[in-house]
């Protein structure tokens, strides 16, 4: 070969082929970019908390507050005047209030935990004799002094033991009537109802605005922030709440008393409201708390997938990974609904309901607990019920 072929340029390709290939690499460069999740950015993980804040979490508290208000109401009227009526009334108000309360089991961190509002509204298990040495004794059965006695003697589950405890009806009106001691019963039921009252209200407050505002902690993370140093660090608490939540709906309160932690043998005892049936309840209330968390809103909304909440950040990761979990929502949901009342009876009569719905929580609890977490980035944190 002579220097001047050396020299000479390489022959190029046809045009058509250089356009083959100029198509072909803007093709892979379209690919790569639309199919890579761009990552999370601060500002959509800062409108998420605060939509969740501002949407969720201060109007279930607040709703929490109503009901207990208008539960501390009812027991007064019963205490005040006793009859079948009277009891209906009251009974239903502990219920209904029990509804949003068990949704606040999706953001039980903060004030609830920091303050021990939790316990002493939702202490479980209580201490039946421990109450009814409350009632034999001589102490004034006061609003502020059941701010001062044990857990295990006040809150909801001390409302359900006067309420429903007795066995039925007209056992609980013998008691709050012609009993000997039915005068202090009637007390304590009015001062647990009333401090019930006051604690929800101190736990809206100090989430609110004006008030604690631990919402506004949590909604505004910086390297001054005492408790959110970073906004990582806020949806870290949202969604580790989640993956605990479905944990001790699976494990707690639908395997135990199924009896999965006692070699298949029910344990009917460990049954969380039992004297009022309203575990059921209870444990809906609580996946429709979580439901609300991921979709950003309440009720219809949140079944709707509407809302600005921890799913609209994995959807934009993983669509996919998105849809499912909507959908295993919704069916652990469904699952805890359609076990037959009462749930003491369904764990012997119906394990196989039960344990459909044990599963479909915990098929939750492992898509949160692994999918969830990769697609935001969230750091899997140590929890109470570790290790049981």
């Amino acid at each position: 070969m002579t220097a001047a072929a050396e020299l000479r340029p390489a022959p190029q390709a046809p045009r058509r082929v250089r356009r083959l290939r100029a198509a072909i690499a803007a093709c892979v460069l379209a690919l790569a970019t639309t199919c890579a999740p761009v990552p999370l950015g601060d500002g959509p993980r800062r409108q998420t908390v605060r939509a969740l804040t501002e949407q969720v979490v201060l109007p279930t508290l607040g709703d929490v507050a109503a009901r207990a208000a208008e539960l501390a109401a009812a027991a007064g009227a019963l205490a005040g005047a006793p009859s079948q009526q009277a009891l209906d009334a009251t009974q239903e108000a502990w219920r209904v209030a029990r509804g949003p309360w068990k949704e606040c089991d999706a953001f039980a961190f903060g004030p609830a935990m920091d303050e021990r509002l939790a316990v002493a509204i939702d202490q479980f298990p209580v201490e039946p004799a421990k109450i009814e040495s409350e009632i034999a004794g001589t102490a004034a059965l006061t609003v502020d002094y059941i701010d001062t006695i044990g857990a295990d003697r006040k809150g909801f589950h001390a409302l359900e033991h006067l309420l429903f405890g007795a066995g039925d009806d007209l056992a609980v009106l013998a008691l709050l009537t012609t009993d000997a001691a039915a005068p202090r019963r009637r007390e304590l039921l009015v001062a647990l109802a009333q401090n019930l009252e006051r604690k929800a209200r101190e736990l809206g407050s100090a989430w609110a605005p004006g008030g604690g505002a631990y919402a506004e902690l949590l909604a505004t993370p910086s390297a001054a922030n005492p408790t959110y140093t970073t906004v990582k660090a806020a949806i870290d608490a949202f969604v580790n709440e989640s993956v605990f939540l479905a944990e001790l709906v699976a494990d707690t309160r639908i395997g135990k008393p199924l009896g999965l932690s006692a070699g298949g043998t029910p344990q009917p005892a460990l049954e969380e409201s039992g004297p009022s049936d309203n575990s059921l309840a209870d444990m809906a209330a609580s996946l429709r708390g979580l439901r609300a968390v991921y979709t950003g809103a309440r009720g219809a909304d949140g079944a709707s997938g509407s809302g600005a909440g921890i799913g609209a950040l994995v959807a934009a990761q993983s669509p996919a990974t998105d849809r499912e979990v909507r959908d295993l929502i919704e069916q652990a949901i469904a699952a805890i609904e359609a076990i037959p009342r009462p749930f003491r009876a369904a764990i012997v009569d119906r394990p196989a309901e039960v344990q459909a719905a044990y599963d479909a929580v915990k098929e939750l609890k492992r898509i949160l607990a692994t999918e969830v977490l990769a697609a935001l980035g969230a750091t899997l944190k140590f929890n109470d019920n570790d290790g049981d």
